[in-house]
């Protein structure tokens, strides 16, 4: 999977091919038929790992129970946990970054079974906490907006890590930069929901 998401993010799936990806893996070729079915299979899978998939479906356990604005906290802790964590593959953005340049089928495989179901999830929190319905603009809006503060911290790494070079993303200041999203978000989500009651 580490091969794959290297040289899909580098080359892009049509560019990558098998034999290389096995190759750079030490794995027969027959393998990736036999697990994946195709290339196509498998660029599913590694962009799938690419947005913590797998973590994705503790989170959806973890807020269940919770009231709107822990499971808000709780949904926002679990998002910067998984996408600024030190140890996530660093192909992992590259290849998201390729994909939304170059968008392939996998996409709506990966839309459909991990992205829409967190933002339904986050917009019924915020639909919540805003006194309006979660497909709302409003309450559209202050999703993207939340999301958006977590990508920052993903996507302009690079810049960041000259203008802030200490910030590691240890797991110390990953949950610093949890809190400091979750309660600048919450206290703004509170003033609309003054003006929406």
């Amino acid at each position: 999977m580490d091969a794959a998401g290297e040289i899909f993010a580098d080359q892009g799936f049509q560019a990558a091919t098998v034999r290389e990806i096995c190759a750079r893996a030490g794995a027969n070729v027959a393998a990736v038929n036999y697990h994946f079915g195709d290339k196509a299979g498998l660029y599913v899978e590694v962009l799938r790992r690419s947005t913590c998939a797998v973590q994705e479906q503790d989170a959806r356990a973890m807020v269940a129970n919770l009231g709107p604005e822990a499971a808000l906290r709780a949904m926002i802790f679990g998002m910067c946990g998984r996408m600024l964590a030190s140890e996530r593959p660093s192909w992992a953005f590259r290849l998201m970054a390729h994909e939304m340049a170059s968008p392939t089928p996998a996409l709506e495989t990966v839309i459909a079974e991990v992205i829409t179901p967190s933002y339904c999830r986050m917009r019924n929190i915020l639909g919540t906490l805003l006194h309006l319905p979660a497909e709302h603009d409003t309450t559209r809006m202050c999703a993207h907006s939340i999301i958006a503060q977590i990508i920052h911290y993903v996507s302009s790494r690079p810049v960041i890590s000259k203008v802030w070079p200490e910030l590691q993303m240890t797991p110390e200041q990953v949950n610093m930069l949890a809190e400091h999203i979750a309660s600048f978000s919450i206290c703004s989500v509170k003033q609309l929901a003054k003006k929406t009651r």
